[in-house]
């Protein structure tokens, strides 16, 4: 099952975009609340068109043991957790 994100990525460049992304929860190690991203928000660093009120989380992924990634999507730990269990759910329904 995946479920669909918004995330930040970095370019070459520098500059940064938001992507959706579809997302294996099961992968998820851990989520995190990421305030250096709402700073770098306020400072203008990130695309335009996020409101100032938007959050950001930290999430880790396993990919491989011993191997982790890292990515920052849209949103509060809770808010991307309640919408794992909401795709949970949906599915059992039939």
């Amino acid at each position: 099952m995946l479920v669909k994100f918004i995330s930040i990525e970095r370019h070459f460049s520098g500059r940064y975009a938001l992507s959706e992304i579809m997302l294996n929860p099961k992968h998820i190690v851990m989520i995190a609340e990421a305030p250096s991203w709402k700073r770098r928000l306020q400072e203008g660093q990130l695309p335009d068109g996020l409101h100032e009120a938007t959050t950001f989380s930290r999430v880790v992924l396993t990919e491989s043991s011993p191997h982790q990634s890292e990515m920052v999507l849209v949103g509060t730990p809770s808010e991307i957790q309640s919408k794992i269990l909401k795709n949970q759910k949906h599915l059992l329904r039939g």
